[in-house]
């Protein structure tokens, strides 16, 4: 007669379950992402997460997946704290025979959420549904909680797309507490969720998310999760993809340039083309290599005789500036929430570490602009122990599995960050060349203009004009005088002679000149602004102290009853030995005494009329608009952008030739310049001329 022992098992009592949940997950999103899993696992094609948090105190998160569902048998397994689901036979319709977990606690993630569910399961032998309570009200902490068959279930938004799955299981979770989660860290919630898959964008299984905040009853919405990845501004990507890996479509087309910020260059931007390159096959070169390297055959990828693969992709990202990087794509985020600055390790297409990067050790300035997303299956298979942590977010550090995976993904990090510090000293090269050839031309650009300025002075003999100009450019060689680099043109103007100097502005700009070349105070959109932002002597200061400036002035009898006309001419007057100035005159008894420049005067007001005449063009062309072109092509000569195409004078057959050829003097003007008269002066000339001329 056998005699039987005494024993004592094992119980999870409520207080344990609550202390173990507690330790597994450290957020809510954590919990969710393991409560997909449970659907993947199950081999659904879509699951569902929707989060009601229209009362975030008491919000309700439901799971529904329209996978194979489970029997009477899988709730008692369900029930398991501690259950390998991967020796279980495979499920019937389930494809994927390789579940991502092996520990049987994925389901304390409901418990960690809320300790009130209800469950709901659709499978071949039947639907049942359950309850668990487990509130304080209802259960004690040495109490040991149990699923509660139920006829009903409460009622959400969600019960017309349960009604129309033929399998599946639908989790519902009451009371769930989600304050302290703001708007952003929702938005954030679809790009975390979609971290925690390597599933590709677009292809299935697709996890979809529905957030309400609303406090009526809406319809869902759901969107597919999308990971937040900006392919668009990586510099460099090494990858490596086989047979059983899928590659994202952003890897698989020609990468553009990316534009990285480069203050001294065109735009202050370089422009790099991207490159594509496999993994490195380098040694190893790890510290504690030398503890695992008997275990490791390179040649055969083994492990303890277990082959192993490394596969995916690392890059190095052109610039973590929000700003300059979403230039280079829209996607780029880096917050509190989200940080691209990270290395996530996968095992069974579920995230298991995304802190491998900080574990590798490099401290160089451009390890932080890494991001990539590698699978490593030998981190948790069959054949070897588990090393996961009880939460499955990371692994034990001190296993050669770990020490094979960093010495295989340092070399390629460092290749990596040296690429981009290799690049960052191409840019800085560039950035001096460049300094050097705007210096020289600033220097050339100076010379010519003083030369200018000095032929304005006929008293001073030409040998002495050489002799200061040599003089003053040896000076300049031998110091380091910062010269201005902006070429502008300054547009003085009275308000009510604004048709005059908008025609100026709208012909140069359509010319090519940019609204930073051509300061006009009148131009709509930006006068107001600009004069309550600052003083008007800050913007005479800037715009025409602080740069090349070449100064047109739109005299008038307004431009002299107007202070700060007067001002700005004041202004120009006082800078005259530096640049040259333009006018357009309205007629010459209102030109200021103190704007003569020695030259021959043109007024547009002739006979109380104003017309284009062919003198009064070919007088904008090489009086106005050819000096403006030809200072500003200056600035663009030491900027190293194109220059402006100047106007050509026009020559005027006889009279008697172009009656003969049906033409009158008007066929020959520029087009450019005849429309933008025709347009903002011709419509509107009559009205000022009565204006101007009445007493």
């Amino acid at each position: 007669m056998t005699e039987e022992r005494d024993e004592a098992s094992f119980t999870f009592s409520w207080l344990a379950l609550k202390l173990l949940g507690r330790g597994l997950y450290s957020n809510p999103w954590s919990a969710l992402s393991e409560l997909v899993a449970n659907g993947l696992d199950a081999g659904a094609k879509n699951v569902y997460v929707y989060i009601d948090a229209s009362d975030k105190a008491n919000a309700t998160v439901e799971v529904i997946d329209d996978g194979s569902g489970m029997s009477r048998d899988d709730i008692s397994t369900y029930v398991k704290v501690g259950h390998n689901k991967r020796k279980d036979a495979p499920k019937a319709g389930v494809q994927d025979t390789s579940p991502k977990g092996r520990k049987g606690i994925g389901k304390l993630a409901a418990l960690f959420l809320s300790p009130h569910f209800f469950l709901q399961t659709a499978h071949v032998q039947g639907a049942t549904e359950w309850e668990l309570d487990a509130r304080d009200a209802a259960v004690a902490d040495d109490d040991h909680p149990a699923l509660q068959a139920v006829m009903t279930t409460p009622s959400t938004p969600n019960d017309a797309l349960w009604g129309s799955l033929a399998s599946g299981t639908r989790l519902t979770m009451l009371g769930v507490d989600l304050t302290g989660y703001g708007p952003q860290s929702m938005n954030a919630l679809g790009s975390r969720l979609a971290n925690q898959f390597l599933i590709p964008d677009g292809s299935e299984p697709r996890i979809l998310l529905w957030v309400n905040t609303s406090t009526s009853r809406a319809e869902p919405k759901y969107s597919p999760v999308e990971k937040a990845i900006a392919f668009g501004n990586f510099a460099d990507v090494a990858q490596h993809f086989d047979l059983s890996t899928v590659a994202p479509a952003e890897l698989l087309a020609s990468p553009s340039p990316v534009k990285i910020p480069a203050k001294g260059l065109t735009d202050d931007v370089h422009e790099h083309a991207p490159g594509r390159f496999p993994f490195p096959k380098e040694s190893p070169s790890d510290e504690a290599w030398s503890e695992i390297e008997e275990l490791v055959d390179l040649n055969q990828r083994t492990y303890k005789g277990v082959r192993y693969a490394l596969t995916g992709w690392i890059g190095v990202h052109a610039t973590i500036d929000m700003t300059a990087a979403r230039v280079n794509d829209d996607r780029f985020v880096r917050n509190k929430y989200y940080n691209p600055a990270q290395i996530r390790v996968y095992v069974r297409g579920k995230l298991a570490s995304d802190r491998l990067l900080s574990q590798l050790g490099l401290a160089d300035t451009y390890a932080n602009y890494i991001e990539g997303e590698i699978s490593f299956d030998l981190l948790d298979d069959d054949e070897l122990p588990d090393i996961a942590t009880s939460n499955r977010q990371d692994f034990d550090e001190t296993d050669g599995r770990v020490t094979l995976l960093r010495a295989l993904v340092r070399p390629i990090v460092r290749s990596l960050v040296q690429r981009r510090s290799a690049l960052a000293t191409q840019i800085n090269r560039q950035i001096r060349v460049e300094k050097e050839r705007r210096d020289a031309a600033s220097r050339r650009n100076f010379t010519e203009q003083l030369q200018q300025d000095l032929e304005q002075y006929p008293e001073i003999t030409q040998p002495t004009r050489d002799e200061l100009q040599l003089v003053i450019a040896n000076k300049l060689d031998q110091t380091d005088v910062a010269l201005k680099e902006r070429y502008c043109v300054f547009i003085s103007h009275a308000r009510a002679d604004k048709l005059f100097a908008a025609f100026i502005d709208h012909v140069l700009r359509a010319r090519g000149a940019t609204e930073d070349e051509v300061f006009f105070t009148s131009r709509t959109g930006s006068t107001t602004v600009m004069l309550d932002e600052r003083s008007l002597g800050a913007l005479i200061k800037e715009s025409i102290t602080d740069a090349n400036t070449l100064l047109f002035y739109m005299t008038s009898k307004n431009f002299l009853n107007s202070q700060f006309c007067l001002f700005e001419g004041g202004a120009g007057w006082a800078t005259r030995s530096v640049s040259e100035y333009l006018k357009l005159n309205m007629d010459f008894s209102s030109i200021p005494a103190f704007l003569t420049n020695g030259r021959s005067e043109a007024t547009i007001l002739n006979d109380d009329k104003i017309v284009l005449t062919p003198e009064l063009h070919n007088y904008l062309i090489d009086g106005i608009f050819n000096p403006m072109i030809t200072h500003l092509n200056r600035g663009r000569e030491v900027a190293g952008v194109a220059q402006l195409e100047l106007f050509v004078r026009q020559s005027y057959p006889a009279a008697v030739d172009m009656a003969r050829l049906g033409k009158t003097a008007s066929d020959y003007f520029d087009e450019m310049i005849s429309d933008h008269w025709n347009l903002l002066v011709e419509s509107e000339v009559g009205a000022y001329v009565a204006s101007y001329t009445a007493d």
